[in-house]
């Protein structure tokens, strides 16, 4: 078992998302967390990131808590977020060395235009990112799964502001990493079909509550 989460109570805005909430992911496996805007994908997703701290429950990679990895988190999740997070001033190229640098990975030049050719990028490998369309922003984040050598993926709502093709290809981007070994946890609120994935369906909740909860960020760890 890669990642598990067990009994997690979590808990954003005064309002109560996850109560003893349990999810076991395995090697090679997928898991879909489907549901809406506010069902606690994303934040679910943040706490195994260690972003949020629940209330109660714990999270393992490995066997080991979260809190004993802190910044080594990275040497074992390559996360994908809902939001680019790009530098709009800067090329699709210059993007990317920045993250590699971040998780220490080396890649020539060519091999990393190269890489650029599965989602149909090699030609505008050059161009700064702000004018690039949507979709076009949202294949650059996604072409970190070609680069990352981490076994586990989180990606949040990564099919959002795809073409149907580039879903394809994602899917099937997905599915090789599971037929190596990896594992995957992704959102959505759209059903999509990727095969041999498990789907985990959460709705939201409408009772608030008093508690609050304490939020740090991504840089921070």
């Amino acid at each position: 078992m890669v990642l598990e989460i067990k009994s997690i109570k979590l808990i954003r805005n005064r309002q109560l998302l996850l109560n003893k909430f349990n999810l076991k992911l395995r090697k090679s496996q997928i898991i879909i967390l489907v549901g809406d805007n506010g069902s606690g994908k994303s934040s679910l997703m943040d706490t195994i990131l260690g972003l949020i701290k629940p209330e109660e429950g714990f999270i393992k990679i490995k066997n080991k808590n979260i809190e004993d990895l802190k910044d080594k988190i990275r040497n074992h999740i390559l996360y994908i977020p809902h939001e680019n997070g790009l530098k709009e001033n800067l090329t699709i190229i210059e993007n990317l060395r920045i993250w590699l640098s971040l998780v220490d990975k080396k890649i020539s030049n060519y091999n990393l235009s190269e890489k650029l050719k599965y989602f149909d990028l090699y030609d505008f490998k050059d161009f700064p990112v702000r004018n690039l369309s949507h979709g076009q922003k949202r294949k650059v984040i996604l072409s970190k799964l070609l680069l990352s050598d981490s076994y586990i993926w989180i990606l949040d709502e990564p099919m959002n502001g795809l073409d149907t093709n580039s879903i394809k290809k994602l899917s099937r981007l997905i599915e090789n990493f599971s037929e190596s070994g990896g594992a995957t946890l992704l959102s959505s609120h759209v059903n999509y079909k990727i095969k041999k994935a498990n789907k985990i369906h959460l709705k939201k909740r409408k009772n608030n509550i008093s508690r609050t909860q304490k939020f740090i960020t991504w840089s921070e760890l």
